[in-house]
């Protein structure tokens, strides 16, 4: 993957924690000049610092993704810095456990603000660069990797709201790929399973534990690599986890015995 991301100009938003953080440490890694977006400030900062001699693979703007100007500066600092935009993560979102009878309407609006409009957001502003941009030796402008969920795919008790946000994403992402074909822009969705960040202590959470159980689930930094992968072997989409595949299996061929399942607890 090395020669594959030397010199390629990647945006990251939610940077500073987690599956973002990882994303971008991976991709500086393999040689890629990576941008790091998020409205933490001090921790972009603190990464970009961790190790001198990745210093000069990044780019710090902070960027709160619900904002046009904040993604505007950063589109623009980024193309102003290294000329273009390769790869672009959509991975700046956020998380909401409650039933969908008892969800406040503008907790719903700030999630799917940020979780959806947001990748939108981003999205629209880089493709003009991308769609403009000298294609790689694979023919390729540039790359959107949109991180959805395996609620993506499969909805769960407690998770409709954020679930219908991860659901958005998976369309958006799927017309969007017909839309740019043979334009050298490719979209990628990448559906990761329960992962230990701390994404569950930040969620916006109605009463119940932090954690629905006691495993931390896979690493941000596995999470990372199957991105890395994805990149680079043009793949649509990607499901993480045996227990998230195995629930879009069971949602396909055995519905009602997986809201059995699922509602147990209820």
């Amino acid at each position: 993957m090395r020669s594959r991301f030397h010199d390629k100009v990647v945006i990251v938003t939610g940077a500073s924690t987690g599956i973002g953080r990882e994303t971008a440490l991976a991709f500086a890694h393999e040689g890629a000049r990576v941008v790091l977006a998020a409205r933490n400030e001090v921790k972009l900062r603190e990464l970009a610092e961790a190790d001198p001699a990745l210093r000069d693979r990044f780019l710090v703007v902070p960027t709160d993704v619900t904002q046009d100007a904040d993604v505007k500066r950063l589109v623009e600092a980024t193309v102003a810095k290294w000329g273009r935009v390769d790869i672009l993560v959509n991975n700046a979102g956020s998380g909401m456990r409650a039933t969908v009878e008892k969800t406040q309407f503008a907790d719903a609006q700030r999630l799917m603000d940020l979780n959806f409009f947001g990748l939108l957001r981003c999205t629209q502003t880089v493709l003009p660069q991308m769609k403009q941009q000298t294609p790689d030796r694979d023919g390729v402008r540039g790359q959107i990797v949109n991180i959805g969920s395996v609620l993506s795919m499969l909805a769960t008790p407690r998770n409709g709201v954020y679930s219908a946000s991860k659901f958005a994403v998976r369309a958006l992402s799927d017309a969007l790929r017909i839309e740019l074909r043979g334009s050298g822009v490719e979209v990628i969705l990448i559906m990761p399973g329960y992962t230990d960040t701390p994404f569950f202590e930040n969620q916006i959470r109605y009463g119940g534990p932090v954690r629905i159980g006691p495993l931390k689930g896979v690493r941000p930094c596995t999470v990372a690599r199957a991105i890395l992968r994805a990149c680079a072997q043009h793949k649509r989409e990607v499901a993480l986890t045996i227990p998230g595949k195995f629930g879009v299996w069971m949602k396909r061929w055995f519905p009602r015995l997986l809201d059995w399942t699922l509602g147990r607890d209820l």
